[in-house]
Formats: C-alpha cells, sequence, structure tokens
C-alpha cells in the first residue's frame, strides 16, 4: 500500500510539474520526463548536474557518465561519481527505527535500500540541482535529486523519482527549520503529511 500511495504522490507531482511548464530549467520544480529523457544515452547512465543563480537561473551544467553506483551514506547524503552531495534543507532519520516494506527497519538501512535500488537499478539519468555556484573543499553541496526510471513502455513507463520528496514521504529524513523555527523546505511538508500515516 506503502508503494501504491508513493507512486500517487509521484504521478501527481509529475502532472503538476508538467503544467508548469517543467520543460525547461528550473532551480526549484520537478522536471518532466520529457526535460531528463534530452539527457539520455541509450545503455549508459548519465549525471546531469546543474547550478542556478540566486534569480533562479542556469548558471552551468555539467554531464557525464555514472562512472560508479551511487553511494547512499545515510538519508541525506549521497556521493555520485565520487564527490558528496546532500539533500537541501533536510535532516537524516530523526527516529532510528522506521515502519519499512511493513516491518521495522533501521531508518539509514532503509534509506539506502531504497535509493540505491532507485539510483543504481532503474535510474538511466540522475539529475542533481544546486544553488551553490561554486562548491567549497570538504563541504558537500547542498542538492535536490531526481531520477528518471523506467524504461519508456507501457509496462513500465518513464517516471521521475524525487530523491528528497522520497526521504520525507517514508521519515528517512526530516524537514530542516531555520533559528525563527521555520520551514527550510515547506515544498515538501505536504509530502511529509501523506507518509505520516504509514509510521502510526
Amino acid at each position: 500500500m506503502k508503494q501504491t500511495a508513493l507512486c500517487t504522490v509521484l504521478l501527481l507531482q509529475g502532472a503538476v510539474a508538467y503544467a508548469a511548464g517543467a520543460d525547461a530549467p528550473n532551480a526549484f520544480a520537478q522536471p518532466s520526463e520529457r526535460y531528463l529523457l534530452q539527457f539520455a544515452k541509450p545503455g549508459e547512465k548519465v549525471f546531469v548536474y546543474e547550478r542556478y543563480d540566486a534569480k533562479g537561473a542556469l548558471f552551468q551544467r555539467d554531464t557525464a557518465a555514472l562512472s560508479s553506483p551511487v553511494r547512499v551514506p545515510s538519508a541525506t547524503e549521497r556521493v555520485i561519481n565520487g564527490v558528496a552531495y546532500r539533500l537541501r534543507g533536510l535532516a537524516a532519520c530523526p527516529k532510528p527505527k522506521i515502519t519499512y516494506k511493513t516491518q521495522e527497519w533501521d531508518c539509514t538501512k532503509a534509506a539506502q535500500d531504497y535509493e540505491e535500488g532507485i539510483y543504481n537499478d532503474r535510474a538511466s539519468v540522475v539529475l542533481c540541482k544546486t544553488l551553490v555556484l561554486q562548491s567549497r573543499k570538504g563541504k558537500p553541496d547542498a542538492v535536490s535529486c531526481f531520477s528518471l526510471v523506467g524504461a519508456g513502455n507501457t509496462n513500465d513507463p518513464y517516471n521521475v523519482a524525487y530523491d528528497d520528496d522520497e526521504m520525507i514521504f517514508f521519515h528517512m529524513a526530516a524537514i530542516g527549520r531555520n533559528k525563527d523555527g521555520k520551514s527550510l523546505r515547506p515544498d515538501l511538508e505536504h509530502s511529509a503529511d501523506l507518509g505520516g500515516q504509514f509510521q502510526e
């Protein structure tokens, strides 16, 4: 049931993103399948990294083959092509144990199981976006990441997996707050509410 609910959430988000014109570069919107498909290469996994400026305009885009499997050290850390990133505005594993696959799991192991399956088994294109214009040595860029999954046929249509949203939905991560208590990711509050019912 949880997987069905997630698929419904992803499909709804995809429809909203498409209606919002997600075929163009956008610092915050979920990209459409068509946007990610432009980077796809037959028989190759592709990593796309986009930097956006303070006005939300695309500043730089780098595209490279995924040279090794994506590593998931924690619910909010990703290592892609040997470079560490962290999911923007999220805190890993607010509770050590969560309900996952109808069982109680260690939160970090559940995040690894889920996201490694997306990145390394199903994804053909991985896109991460950041508002960091220049990386700092020893400090992972804050990102939002998306994956094009599926084979593109009627049995397995293309879909966009939204890493940040999935971590929040499954309660593998929590939305961070600033010093005034305001949400760092108001765009993910609805997913947190939807996913909460499966953790009770």
